[in-house]
């Protein structure tokens, strides 16, 4: 992606937090919203997600969950699943996962800041 296209990503990410979750943000100022948008990013990446809607999926489960949730074994292997697809890996995470991996990871939270920069 380019800079113009990550900052629009980041920008639709952000109001879509504000917008769908405000709960989550609500503490935060503008500026650590979009710091964190953007380490979520990142992260989504990390899994090799691209599309949008898997992306935006991702990080609204790191502020909603644990900025780290994806380090939950389970939830990690169905991230990590061989699916040809990998953004197909956000539409069935759920059905791969139990709630109770979903608590565990959320007890289980690390910092924002220890994500790091």
């Amino acid at each position: 992606m380019t800079a113009a296209e990550d900052r629009e990503l980041a920008g639709f990410i952000f109001d879509h937090l504000c917008e769908e979750q405000p709960e989550a943000v609500a503490e935060l100022r503008d500026a650590e919203i979009m710091r964190r948008v953007r380490l979520g990013i990142d992260r989504a990446r990390s899994h090799e997600l691209t599309t949008e809607g898997s992306i935006t999926a991702f990080v609204t489960l790191m502020f909603l969950v644990a900025p780290n949730f994806d380090e939950h074994p389970r939830i990690r292997k169905a991230l990590d699943n061989e699916t040809p697809d990998p953004d197909q890996r956000m539409q069935r995470i759920f059905q791969q996962t139990a709630e109770a991996d979903w608590d565990e990871a959320g007890e289980n939270a690390c910092s924002w800041e220890d994500l790091g920069e």
